[in-house]
């Protein structure tokens, strides 16, 4: 049992570095209201989806490190949503593009447990974001 969304999230991306689909499975919620968007990739929802996509991807049995870097912390009754940087570097020290997540714990009667995660390329340092106006 996770008592706090960031053991949750340690927990993650310690399964995700480990290529171990029992232990991710055990950070995510059992119920089918579940998401996962992996980058560039359709989304997954309900637990038989999400499962999937992970052994899909353990299955490369790629070795990969991830340092995280928080971003933002949203909190509301018993629903907290992190949003953090990732960086992955994958074998031998190759880097990945960085990423962008938001991840999303409920609290329920077995602890925290994800409901969403959504990772995205982060967008580059170079995109000039001045002319954007939300409409």
């Amino acid at each position: 049992m996770f008592t706090t969304p960031e053991e949750a999230q340690l927990a993650f991306y310690h399964a995700f570095e480990q290529n171990d689909l029992d232990a991710m499975m055990r950070v995510w919620d059992t119920s089918d209201d579940i998401l996962c968007i992996h980058p560039m990739a359709p989304a997954l929802h309900g637990h038989d989806a999400v499962t999937h996509g992970w052994r899909e991807i353990f299955t490369g049995g790629v070795d990969m490190r991830i340092s995280v870097e928080a971003l933002q912390r949203y909190a509301q009754d018993d629903l907290v949503a992190l949003i953090v940087n990732e960086n992955i570097e994958v074998g031998s020290g190759k880097r990945v593009a960085p990423i962008v997540s938001t991840n999303i714990y409920r609290m329920g009667a077995h602890g925290w447990r994800m409901l969403t995660h959504h990772a995205s390329p982060a967008p580059s340092a170079e995109i000039d974001h001045s002319n954007q106006a939300l409409h």
